[in-house]
């Protein structure tokens, strides 16, 4: 008796919450005219008009060396860029980080053979670091656009630990 009371009860939870799974569509048709729907999408604006994205990468190469990578892209052409790059460490367990460097890389329409400068990247190692620690870098991507005014994008990236023995990598990352 007990085994059929707790089947009866399973199939009734099992029926209540199917049904409560249910949707009813509404029968009424929302039309609007292509005029409103025009309006609507230009009121509409993207965060940016030039500065399209940033990406920015801490790594531990192992020995003290990190690498370090930061590029941006923008949906049109700009005259300059800026990618700033903080190096930051993790003091202890606190969880505070401290800056260990900063470092500046622009970019010039001038400099470009077309003279449009729509992407720049910047790549190196830093050397000679206090080994065990994290790292982690933040970034500022920064674009100046041609009507002089700036749009700018922050990354940060997460702590990688910086280790004192060597980073064994794959064949195909070392291409």
């Amino acid at each position: 008796m007990k085994r059929r009371i707790i089947k009866v009860i399973g199939l009734v939870t099992t029926m209540v919450m199917l049904a409560s799974n249910i949707a009813f569509a509404n029968d009424e048709i929302i039309t609007s005219s292509s005029s409103e729907k025009d309006s609507v999408n230009s009121m509409i604006e993207p965060r940016s008009s030039y500065l399209a994205s940033g990406i920015s990468e801490v790594t531990n190469k192992g020995e003290g060396v990190l690498g370090i990578y930061a590029d941006f892209t923008s949906y049109n052409s700009v005259n300059w860029a800026c990618l700033t790059v903080r190096l930051e460490r993790r003091k202890g367990t606190s969880g505070s980080w401290s800056l260990v460097d900063t470092f500046t890389k622009e970019f010039f329409a001038a400099d470009k053979p077309n003279g449009l400068l729509f992407a720049g990247e910047t790549a190196f190692d830093v050397y000679n670091l206090t080994t065990n620690y994290y790292y982690r870098v933040r970034c500022e991507h920064k674009v100046r656009t041609p009507s002089g005014s700036y749009e700018t994008k922050n990354t940060q990236t997460d702590g990688v630990l910086l280790t004192d023995y060597p980073v064994f990598r794959s064949v195909g990352e070392l291409k």
